[in-house]
C-alpha cells in the first residue's frame, strides 16, 4: 500500500513499505534496502540501510507516527549539539507520518556514545567497509586493524566482567582495557581480533565445495567437537568467578510464555492470526528447563565461535547474554541452528567432559531456543518473514508434541 494514499498508516503498512527495497529506495531517494528492523507498533519503525549495489551499511531510517514526531526534532538537535557535519533529514509523508534518515554517525541513540568515543580518542575515522554489524539504536561493531570496537547504547555491565574473567581461563578474545575506554562508561569495548571467519561461514564455505553437507572436511567437524568441549569447560567455570560477579548475573532463562508474549505483542499489529499461534506455542512448552544452573553463554551458536583457518584454533565470543542457567540451554541453542552432523559432533565433544542431557530435555531446549529466535526473519528485514515464522512455528509445535523425537543429532 502506498503510504501517501492513506490517512494514517498502520504498522503493517509501514513495515511492508520498508521491507520492499524499491519502495524504500523511492521513499528515501537513494538505492537502499532494509538491513535490521525494529518495530514499536503505531509509534515508530526503524531500519538500518544497506546500499543495494555494494551491500555496505549506509545509515538508518525510520517512520514516526504523530505520537513520536518530537523524536525527529530531538535527533536533529542532538546532531547539532555534537557538532556533527551531517544531520538527519526529516520530511512529512502524507498520512501524518514523518520519515527521517541519516548516516550511522547520526543514529538517534548511538550518536552520543560514538561522539564520546571520538572525544576519548577511542574511535577514529572509519568507513562503511569497517562495519561488521549495525543494529540501529542498539549497537555498532567495527573492525579497527587488529581489534574489534563495539559501541552500544547500554553499558556492558557484568557481561564485560565475565568476558574478562573467562579470557584468563578459556579461549576467549581478550578485552583491551584502557583509561580512555573506562571514560566511555561502559558504552565502548575493544576486543582483540581473533581468527578469520566463524563456524557458520566456515561450514557454508565447505559445503559449497561438496555435494552434500555430510562430507564436510574433518577439520570443520573437529572444530565443532572442540566447541562441545569448550562449552563443557564454560559450564564448569562458575566456581572460578568472583561470587559477587556471579550474583550480578541473570539467574534464569526467559520462560516459554514470556518469550511467546514478547513476539506476539509485536505480531498483534502485523498478523493477529500468527500472534495467536505464537501464544499457543508458548503454552505448549514447559516454562522451565531442567538441570542445575551453570555459567551459560546464553546465545551459543556456530556464528559465536571464531575460527582461524591456518591453525584450526577456535575462540568463543559475544557474552552479552551470559547468565546462570541449566547447561541444556546452551546445547539446545546451538543444536537449534546447527545441521544434524554438526549437532552430533558438538555432543560428542561435550560428552568427553560432562554428561549430555537426555533426548527429551534436549528437545525441549531446542524448542525454547527456536521460540526465542522466532522473530529473527522480521528483525533481519526478510520480506518473506510471515512464511518463515509460520514454518518455524510448525517445527516448534512438532517438537513440543514429542520432544524426545528431536534426536537427529543424537
Amino acid at each position: 500500500m502506498n503510504l501517501s494514499t492513506i490517512p494514517t498508516a498502520t504498522t503493517a503498512d509501514a513495515v511492508s513499505t520498508l521491507l520492499d527495497a524499491d519502495r524504500l529506495s523511492e521513499l528515501l531517494d537513494q538505492p537502499v534496502r532494509a538491513g535490521r528492523l525494529r518495530i514499536k507498533p503505531s509509534v515508530s519503525v526503524l531500519v538500518s540501510l544497506t546500499e543495494r549495489s555494494t551491500g555496505l551499511t549506509s545509515g538508518w531510517a525510520r517512520l514516526l507516527w504523530p505520537v513520536s514526531h518530537s523524536k525527529a526534532a530531538q535527533a536533529e538537535r542532538l546532531a547539532t549539539s555534537l557538532g556533527l557535519d551531517q544531520a538527519p533529514v526529516t520530511r512529512a509523508v502524507d498520512g501524518d507520518l514523518l520519515v527521517q534518515s541519516g548516516p550511522v554517525r547520526t543514529d538517534p541513540k548511538l550518536a552520543e556514545p560514538m561522539a564520546g568515543a571520538v572525544r576519548q580518542g577511542v574511535l577514529g575515522s572509519w568507513k562503511a567497509e569497517d562495519v561488521l554489524r549495525y543494529n540501529p539504536s542498539r549497537r555498532l561493531v567495527l573492525r579497527d586493524g587488529s581489534t574489534v570496537l563495539r559501541i552500544r547504547t547500554r553499558p556492558g555491565g557484568p557481561a564485560d566482567d565475565v568476558h574478562r574473567a573467562l579470557a584468563e581461563l578459556l579461549p576467549v578474545p581478550r578485552l583491551l582495557d584502557s583509561k580512555a575506554v573506562t571514560r566511555c562508561e561502559g558504552h565502548v569495548s575493544i576486543q582483540q581480533w581473533c581468527g578469520d571467519t566463524n563456524l557458520t561461514e566456515l561450514f557454508e564455505d565447505r559445503t559449497a565445495e561438496q555435494t552434500t553437507s555430510e562430507v564436510v572436511s574433518e577439520p570443520a567437524i573437529g572444530a565443532t567437537r572442540r566447541v562441545g568441549a569448550l562449552l563443557a569447560e564454560l559450564h564448569s567455570c562458575v566456581g572460578a568467578l568472583n561470587p559477587e560477579l556471579v550474583d550480578r548475573l541473570p539467574h534464569r532463562h526467559p520462560d516459554a510464555r514470556d518469550l511467546a508474549e514478547v513476539h506476539a505483542r509485536q505480531l498483534d499489529a502485523l498478523d493477529p492470526e500468527l500472534a495467536l499461534r505464537v501464544r499457543a506455542v508458548g503454552c505448549m512448552l514447559p516454562t522451565r528447563m531442567s538441570g542445575e544452573p551453570v555459567l551459560a553463554h546464553g546465545d551459543a551458536s556456530p556464528d559465536q565461535v571464531l575460527y582461524e583457518r591456518s591453525s584450526g584454533r577456535i575462540w568463543l565470543t559475544d557474552f552479552d547474554r551470559v547468565r546462570l542457567a541449566p547447561a541444556v540451554t546452551d546445547l539446545g541453542s546451538y543444536l537449534a541452528v546447527a545441521p544434524a552432523f554438526q549437532g552430533r559432533a558438538l555432543l560428542e565433544g561435550y560428552a568427553e567432559h560432562r554428561p549430555v542431557p537426555g533426548a527429551e530435555h534436549l528437545g525441549v531446549a531446542v524448542a525454547h531456543s527456536r521460540l526465542a529466535r522466532l522473530a529473527d526473519p522480521l528483525r533481519r528485514a526478510d520480506p518473506f518473514w510471515r512464511e518463515r515464522i509460520g514454518a518455524e512455528l510448525d517445527v516448534i509445535e512438532g517438537i513440543a508434541r514429542s520432544p524426545e523425537k528431536e534426536t537427529t543429532w543424537a
